[in-house]
This record gives structure tokens, sequence and C-alpha cells, in this order.
């Protein structure tokens, strides 16, 4: 897999939510998640120090992005303490893995 790749297929997962298309998500996401998804991806986990710094934004603001990302299925925990992993949840699949899961 061609990680260059992967990365563009996160933000254009990402841009999809944010212009309507995938229809069962109804909330959008700020582009620096791709940052984040990606470095998840990458190292296998990421710190929630380092996701936070990541977002360069206001702590409470990339507080929920995060957590709406954990919502979403794209990032789990096994506890609040816990490094954050990587997921593909079933409404990303087809965004991140265009040759495996039928397009929608």
């Amino acid at each position: 897999m061609n990680r260059v790749n992967l990365r563009k297929r996160i933000d254009g997962y990402i841009q999809a939510r944010n212009d309507g298309r995938i229809i069962s998500m109804d909330t959008g996401l700020k582009p620096v998640a791709g940052l984040i998804l990606h470095a998840a991806f990458m190292y296998g986990e990421i710190s929630r120090t380092s996701a936070l710094e990541l977002c360069a934004m206001p702590e409470r603001s990339a507080r929920r992005l995060l957590s709406q990302l954990k919502a979403d299925g794209l990032l789990s925990e096994t506890s609040s303490k816990s490094p954050l992993k990587w997921e593909v949840p079933e409404h990303a699949e087809p965004w991140y893995f265009p040759e495996l899961a039928p397009h929608v």
C-alpha cells in the first residue's frame, strides 16, 4: 500500500464528509483530522499529547475534534489515558480502500 496515497484518500474522505457526500455522517470534520488519522495509521497509535499538538488549535477545540473522531469510529482507545489507535469504520472503507470496498 502506498502510504502517500492513503493520506490523500483520508483527506478525500474528510472532504466528502464536509461536502455532504457521506450520507450516514451528518457532521463535517476539520481538515487537520486527516493529519491526526494519518499519524495514527503510520505509527499504529498516537499519544493524546501528540494528537492535541498536531491539531494546532485551542485545547478545548482539539479535544472536541478527538472526541468526534472517537465517536465516529475513526480512532479508538482502551482507556481514557491510552494512546489513540487508527480504525477503519464501515463508512470510511470505500474512501480509504476503494479497490477493496465498493464506492457508494
